[in-house]
């Protein structure tokens, strides 16, 4: 591979890869150190493994939200603790959102307790 070769091929990769300016540089400056030669390869990026969410755990946080608002107006408590309960009910769904399955069926179960009920799950 020539140096122009070289550089017309890390000129293409840095045009049409997301991460081009980041590779593409050290790319460069490996292109330029190294003997004509050789030919050096551009360092790799760790591409961490995604999240899977856990299905099961996810529908039990909705069957205790659904059951968290199906048994909100026919509570009878004051409404101090409906709004501390609703709080409750907040954060245990935000936290199923973001896959905190087990602090959010806590608080969803703490929150259905408050109203005096029985959680199903």
């Amino acid at each position: 591979m020539t140096p122009y070769t070289r550089n017309l091929a890390t000129l293409a990769f840095t045009l049409l890869s997301p991460l081009g300016p980041m590779i593409g540089s050290a790319a460069a400056q490996t292109a330029e150190t190294a003997p004509s030669g050789e030919v050096q390869a551009a360092p790799t990026v760790a591409v961490p493994e995604p999240r899977k969410a856990d299905i099961s755990r996810a529908v039990a946080c909705q069957v205790l939200v659904s059951q968290f608002d199906d048994g909100v107006a026919g509570a009878k408590i004051d409404d101090a603790a409906k709004t501390a309960a609703r709080a409750l009910r907040g954060e245990g769904n935000k936290a199923c959102g973001v896959w905190d399955y087990d602090g959010g069926i806590g608080a969803l179960r703490t929150a259905i307790a408050a109203l005096g009920r029985q959680p199903v799950r």
